[in-house]
């Protein structure tokens, strides 16, 4: 009788003690772009009180900076641009990069880019299921974070 308690109570105190399924870090896929690098949507990405980025699309993701603001530019996969090169978006280059941009999504953030610019950045995606995080990188800005919330 006594070794039953004794195993009870040893297996109480291992439930106790032991971290919980749920307690684990969260999975986290991690993929790095370079410049200019495609990018391809796996789900449809909602920008936080913004509009949808389609899934099962290629872009090529940029920043552009104009009088309404700085934004993320979701680009036709076929806009060849160099990377670190700005645009500007006053030039026949220009022009024709606008008419090539498929979404804006609105960054909050004082970035150092240029007026009238667009420039294609490097950039990390974080994959947590529920929500993608794109962290965009490069020489003359600080680290930019922008999230999506992933709809199924």
């Amino acid at each position: 009788m006594r070794t039953v308690r004794v195993v009870a109570v040893a297996l109480l105190a291992v439930a106790l003690v032991a971290p919980g399924v749920g307690a684990g870090p969260k999975f986290r896929r991690v993929k790095h772009y370079r410049a200019g690098e495609v990018f391809c949507a796996s789900h449809a990405l909602v920008a936080v009180g913004n509009g949808v980025v389609i899934r099962e699309r290629c872009y090529v993701v940029a920043l552009l900076r104009d009088g309404r603001g700085t934004f993320l530019a979701f680009l036709d996969p076929g806009a060849r641009i160099p990377p670190g090169q700005l645009v500007r978006l006053s030039t026949p280059a220009g022009a024709k990069l606008r008419g090539r941009i498929f979404y804006l999504v609105p960054v909050q953030a004082a970035v150092a880019v240029p007026m009238e610019t667009l420039v294609v950045v490097p950039m990390r995606v974080e994959d947590e299921g529920s929500r993608l995080i794109v962290v965009l990188s490069g020489p003359s800005q600080p680290n930019l974070t922008v999230v999506f919330n992933v709809r199924l």
